[in-house]
């Protein structure tokens, strides 16, 4: 017994620096976050999928059905967390906001474990993780409940390349457990196919070619074209549509992707993935990808510069394999999200940026002025994003606190979806009408 006590203490002793950097991220993240937990439930796709949920009986037929809002949504996991939290706590949002907050940590936890593991520097390891922890490309999903579908993908994604990277080389992955991670990531949301080509990726660039890899890459294709037929199989030829509104080369709007002429639809998605790329490089657009300041000239001076300080001392002329890994996570985002922008799409890119920061060799060596300089920029980058982002979750806030006190609350609502229940809309205002 006392064998074991004594090498339960060694091994906190030689984890410390690990375990006070885990608590730092938990504690910074709930304490940033923790305003979402009193978020009033008006918003309005929250309002239709808590409303999908109260008429499902059984939560399993979310399977075999779209997620509640009627636009060939396949989110069955988000539907089904929902349905029990609807079951378990009515209409409060407290429960429902925490959910996605603890998710959004635990995520961010699963980021800084792999980092440890690619970047020597802790410190470093620890600011990269702070970069997806506070940013305005993961703002939405860890505030907004409807959101949660890519907190749940993000999760299984960074499950499997913590695995991956501690398999050994002369090991084979283990089909069973990476082909359930890109199942569980496609009942996730649609960007849940990220996981599988991010994992395919990997095989390419960094595993040793072997009978194994080459049996996981086709078991991962076949999975995402029975994802495919599936699909069609459930919403026929609607099942990729999706129509939202934009900006056209970041300045001409358009108010409805569908209704863009033949040649205008194809430039728009082609635009969108261009965006979805440099945005995580340059943020230079709004979040409906409109070529503008965030904020003041100031705030974007300081997220611009020290952005693109932290990639130019992160880019050498080789690049590691999972500093590619990074990068491909970004490209398949951008892929993936073709028919739209917005910054609530670039939580995956997010974290691989972060990915391609610590995987850099040149911030491995031990170079004082460099280290020195690129731990100033993102200690900088991550203060100021708690400062102009902590201002727009008070903004959320008070706007929903308004909303909600608006005598015309419930008539507006109710007229603006005939999928919106009246006894939702009564019990939040039961509830929350001060």
């Amino acid at each position: 017994m006392k064998n074991n006590l004594a090498s339960f203490l060694a091994l906190i002793e030689t984890k410390s620096g690990d375990l006070l950097a885990s608590l730092a991220l938990i504690f910074i993240g709930y304490a940033f976050y923790n305003p979402a937990l009193r978020f009033v439930p008006v918003d309005f796709d929250d309002l239709v999928l808590l409303s999908s949920v109260k008429k499902i009986g059984n939560p399993l037929e979310f399977f075999a059905r779209d997620w509640g809002f009627g636009n060939y949504g396949y989110r069955p996991l988000h539907s089904i967390s929902l349905w029990f939290g609807y079951k378990l706590f009515g209409v409060s949002a407290g429960p429902n906001q925490l959910v996605n907050v603890l998710l959004h940590i635990f995520v961010i936890l699963l980021l800084y474990t792999l980092l440890a593991r690619l970047q020597q520097n802790r410190l470093l390891a620890f600011l990269f993780s702070c970069l997806s922890l506070v940013s305005f490309y993961t703002l939405s999903p860890a505030t907004w409940v409807s959101d949660r579908p890519t907190l749940l993908v993000a999760f299984f994604l960074l499950i499997a390349l913590n695995y991956l990277c501690r398999l050994p080389q002369e090991r084979q992955p283990s089909l069973l457990l990476l082909g359930g991670l890109s199942t569980l990531a496609l009942l996730s949301k649609e960007s849940g196919l990220l996981v599988p080509l991010a994992i395919i990726f990997f095989l390419m660039v960094a595993a040793q070619k072997s009978a194994g890899r080459t049996r996981t890459f086709l078991f991962l294709l076949a999975l995402i074209t029975i994802y495919f037929l599936f699909r069609f199989f459930l919403f026929g030829s609607q099942a990729g549509t999706y129509e939202e509104s934009g900006y056209l080369f970041g300045f001409r709007y358009y108010s409805n992707s569908g209704v863009l002429s033949g040649e205008e639809a194809i430039l728009a998605r082609v635009d969108n993935v261009v965006k979805n790329m440099i945005a995580i490089f340059l943020p230079i657009f709004d979040g409906q990808g409109k070529l503008s300041p965030i904020g003041s000239w100031s705030n974007t001076a300081i997220l611009l510069s020290t952005t693109l300080l932290l990639i130019i001392l992160s880019t050498g002329r080789k690049l590691s394999a999972w500093q590619k890994i990074g990068l491909a996570i970004i490209l398949l985002n951008a892929l993936v999200h073709f028919q739209v922008f917005r910054y609530r799409t670039l939580y995956l890119a997010q974290i691989g940026l972060s990915i391609f920061l610590a995987a850099s060799p040149l911030n491995v060596r031990n170079q004082n002025f460099r280290s020195a300089l690129i731990t100033a920029a993102a200690a900088l980058l991550f203060l100021w994003n708690i400062n102009i982002i902590g201002e727009d979750l008070t903004y959320q806030y008070l706007a929903r606190v308004d909303r909600i006190r608006m005598e015309s609350f419930e008539s507006d609502i109710l007229t603006s979806s005939s999928q919106i229940d009246p006894d939702i809309i009564k019990n939040i205002i039961s509830k929350y009408r001060h």
